[in-house]
């Protein structure tokens, strides 16, 4: 952790320092804090215990030591009911080492003991509440059966009117097993896909302009940024900047949606790029008396870029792959015609065309998968030169109108998030915009999401869905218009995010009186029974929140760090 945002004790031989993060978050409301010094002496080891205010997350502390010997320590972090872990943090060599205590609940009480060798020593602290502004999460179900690890999810205010300050801040929460909140982190603007990465950092999509890496250990971020954060729209219309002074510059217009990490340690995101279409024998929007047959389209691009310097090293532009005038049956008016890219064009009378929502590296199959959402249709584009073409060249898609044929079920429709399964199989979240048969009208055809999974044949060109699962009971009904995701986890689960949920249904979050809610639920995949079921819902039906994904991770704790869990 960033020295600076602890206090230190002085340097001395045996000296425990247990630094408690409270609850000030960047953006939040200030909480009490009880920063009484606590110490005990114990006849090992001499104990000094202090809290401090952590103004990024007030569900963290760590404790700090003086290790003479570069002896292996041993970290027990207990709650008042004997519950909690064992932490074995990498070696630290002689002199003062300090380990992380991730994973805390709001409000608690807990024990630490820290062992070196023959040596220990023991103190206590208490977390602060969580943050009066932490949106509301409520867990009905949780247990036996679910996967292990802590669900990790992004928090999206959304606002529906115009905003009386700035409404776009970017929540990331990580609930353990019981529901509980024990991590989260605040940021001005919203968060998009995040993961894990094989280091234990998270890599987040940042306001659609860029991309950020969190160490979790003290919030230091590594930021990417496209032009348009840098150079066309820098900033919101509340004068905050959407880039740091020291981003790195990645010369593209953005990055929305999703970032991946390459086998070779580049990142893949999503960008996109403007043109102007000739060729449209009518209007597709309202109000155009003057049409002259051409549009500022928007497309998606597939950008793959160097980490460590920011070059592009290749780009794919949906434009090259598929032509906009061929299309005009799939595309829906009212979203082409939206304003949903004014705050990345603002200079330009921008059309959304293609709307991609992700992008899967499908190493097996030498391909990225992209998600076309306003096509309704699973890209697969070569990702590498090899002996069947092109790197950049378009294989397939799935979907409606596609290259495949359905033997068994139904097609997905303005889906989002595909996953390529160990078998091959694609698991994706199907939203069911405008579902062929059913209607927000009649009581016994309504709308419905779901998650659903397709084996293809690339040999004969078929498809079949081979399982699904869909929360249809009475009063239980789920559809969710725009966002989304499933992902089938290591234990044969499912843990699917229902992340723009509307009461009433509706077919946009923008109809007049709904109100915008999530849903996660962890299912099994053979009975379809839930285990897990979380909702982020303002019981006084005031604020709008979604979730654009979730995903089950191990644990908060870096690479080289053990975690041994304690059972009292």
């Amino acid at each position: 952790m960033s020295s600076g945002r602890y206090l230190r004790k002085s340097s001395i031989s045996a000296i425990v320092v247990v630094a408690a993060a409270c609850s000030l978050t960047s953006g939040g409301a200030e909480s009490p804090v009880d920063e009484t010094p606590q110490n005990i002496v114990s006849p090992e080891l001499s104990l000094d215990v202090t809290a401090e205010l952590d103004p990024e997350n007030s569900l963290r502390a760590e404790v700090t030591f003086e290790n003479e010997t570069g002896s292996d320590a041993v970290v027990e972090v207990l709650d008042q009911s004997g519950q909690g872990w064992r932490v074995l943090p990498p070696a630290a060599g002689p002199g003062s080492q300090s380990v992380p205590l991730l994973g805390l609940k709001p409000s608690t009480t807990y024990t630490v003991t820290v062992t070196l060798d023959d040596l220990s020593g023991t103190g206590s602290f208490n977390t602060g509440p969580l943050p009066d502004d932490m949106p509301p999460i409520e867990v009905s179900q949780a247990g036996e059966g679910m996967a292990e690890g802590l669900t990790l999810f992004d928090v999206i205010p959304l606002s529906l009117g115009e905003p009386s300050g700035p409404t776009e801040d970017g929540y990331l929460i990580a609930v353990d097993g019981d529901g509980d909140v024990v991590w989260y982190y605040r940021q001005t603007h919203s968060i998009q896909d995040v993961r894990r990465t094989d280091s234990g950092n998270l890599l987040f999509v940042h306001h659609e302009t860029g991309v950020r890496m969190l160490d979790v250990l003290d919030n230091a971020l590594v930021e990417w940024s496209g032009t348009t954060g840098l150079d066309m729209a820098p900033e919101d219309g509340h004068g905050r900047p959407y880039a740091g002074e020291d981003a790195i510059r990645v010369d593209t217009d953005q990055m929305h949606h999703e970032v991946i990490e390459a086998p070779n340690g580049n990142l893949i995101t999503l960008s996109r790029e403007l043109a102007v279409v000739d060729g449209f024998s009518e209007p597709v929007c309202d109000g155009e008396e003057e049409f002259e047959g051409s549009y500022e389209v928007v497309t998606d691009t597939i950008v793959e870029f160097d980490s460590e310097t920011g070059d592009v090293v290749n780009e794919w532009s949906l434009f090259d792959m598929v032509d906009p005038l061929d299309t005009l049956e799939k595309v829906r008016p009212s979203e082409f015609c939206s304003q949903y890219l004014a705050d990345v064009y603002p200079a330009f009378a921008a059309k959304d065309w293609t709307h991609a929502n992700a992008v899967v590296l499908d190493v097996e199959r030498n391909a990225l998968l992209v998600s076309v959402r306003h096509l309704d249709q699973i890209y697969a584009i070569r990702y590498q030169d090899d002996d069947e073409g092109p790197a950049g060249e378009l294989i397939w898609r799935l979907g409606e109108g596609g290259d495949f044929t359905l033997l068994e079920g139904e097609w997905f429709l303005h889906q989002h998030a595909p996953e390529v399964l160990d078998d091959g199989s694609i698991m994706v979240y199907d939203n069911g915009n405008e579902r062929p048969g059913t209607s927000l009208e009649d009581p016994d055809e309504l709308p419905y999401s779901r998650a659903v999974q397709y084996v293809i044949d690339e040999s004969s060109m078929t498809a079949r869905q081979v399982w699904e699962n869909r929360l249809d009971s009475p009063g239980d009904a789920v559809y969710a218009p725009f966002v989304g995701d499933a992902d089938l986890l290591d234990n044969g689960t499912v843990l699917i995010t229902h992340g723009g949920l509307l009461d009433p249904p509706a077919h946009t979050p923008f109809a007049e009186g709904v109100m915008v809610w999530a849903r996660i639920v962890e299912v099994d995949y053979g009975t379809g029974n839930v285990l897990f079921d979380l909702t982020v819902k303002d019981p006084n039906g005031e604020a709008n929140w979604i979730v654009y994904r979730a995903e089950r991770i191990p644990t908060m704790y870096p690479d080289g760090y053990a975690i041994e869990p304690i059972d009292g």
